[in-house]
Order: structure tokens, then C-alpha cells, then sequence
């Protein structure tokens, strides 16, 4: 499957007013504005944040969703990651995985971190059995989200899986 990832700019900003309001991609919890009236503010607030590296996720050169890293505050070589699909249907998983895939290799080879964690949405256990095929462990759950991690040796280990 052929999919990528390219860091946002400000011509991605009339596809992400196309998406605003859904919400049945959202893998994980994320900040994405819920009307078109705050993207541009959301796309400016984040092109200002140095501790954020958010990408648009095409996959064969059509744009479906958003993904990003967001640095800890308190240890920098970790990082959250999110991710929201809006034009994907039935191969929302393959293409959340892939997509994973590449935010993970941003986050340890262009970034150089150790630790990156995800908050995934309990209904998407499908989409979290993959992320424990890529190393993910799980370290926390509540009702809404549960909270895996992985490092860098454990992704590199499992990344031939894929």
C-alpha cells in the first residue's frame, strides 16, 4: 500500500476544512478543530509550536487524514503520537497501520527519540492489536482511551513484521 506522510503547510489548509466534524477516523485522541471557522487558527497554532510535527497522510497521492507527533514537555527524546482518517473506509486499519509505520520512523530515525506513546480510542482494538504487533505495550486503560508506549528497540525488532 502505498502510503505517505508530508509535514502540513499552509495549502493543505482547504482539505482540512473538508474534514472538520468527523470524527469516525479519530484513532486516538487529538485536537483537530470541529468546524471550518478554526482551522486556520488550529494550522497556526500548531506551525508555531516547535513540539509538534503533524503530517497530511495520503495514501496513493489522495490525501485521508492527519497524524502527528507531539514532543514531551519533560523528557524530549518522547513523544506522543495521534492520528485521524477522514477518507479511508475499508481499509481504515491497513492504512492506520502504514500510516502508524511512518510517523514511526519520522519519530525515531529523523527525530531521533526513545519512547513514543498513543492513547488509542477503546473501539479500536483491531487498530491496537497492530500496534502491539509493532511493540506497543500497554501501560494504562480507562473507559475511553487506553494508553500503550513503545521504544525504539522494540519498534526496530518488529518492524520487519510489516
Amino acid at each position: 500500500m502505498n502510503i505517505e506522510t508530508e509535514r502540513l503547510e499552509p495549502r493543505h489548509l482547504p482539505i482540512l476544512r473538508n474534514w472538520t466534524g468527523r470524527t469516525a477516523g479519530a484513532l486516538t485522541p487529538n485536537d483537530f478543530p470541529q468546524n471550518t471557522a478554526e482551522v486556520a487558527q488550529w494550522f497556526e497554532l500548531l506551525a508555531a509550536d516547535s513540539g509538534r510535527m503533524d503530517c497530511l497522510v495520503s495514501v496513493y497521492d489522495t490525501p485521508v487524514g492527519i497524524a502527528g507527533l507531539r514532543l514531551n514537555k519533560k523528557a524530549a527524546d518522547r513523544a506522543e503520537l495521534y492520528l485521524l482518517l477522514c477518507e479511508v473506509g475499508y481499509n481504515l486499519l491497513r492504512t492506520a497501520t502504514y500510516a502508524t509505520l511512518c510517523m514511526l520512523d519520522r519519530a525515531f530515525q529523523e527525530c531521533e527519540l526513545r519512547c513514543v506513546a498513543a492513547d488509542v480510542n477503546t473501539e479500536q482494538r483491531e487498530y491496537l492489536a497492530a500496534l502491539e504487533r509493532m511493540g506497543f505495550c500497554i501501560i494504562r486503560e480507562n473507559r475511553r482511551t487506553i494508553t500503550v508506549v513503545v521504544q525504539k528497540e522494540m519498534y526496530l525488532n518488529n518492524r520487519f513484521l510489516f
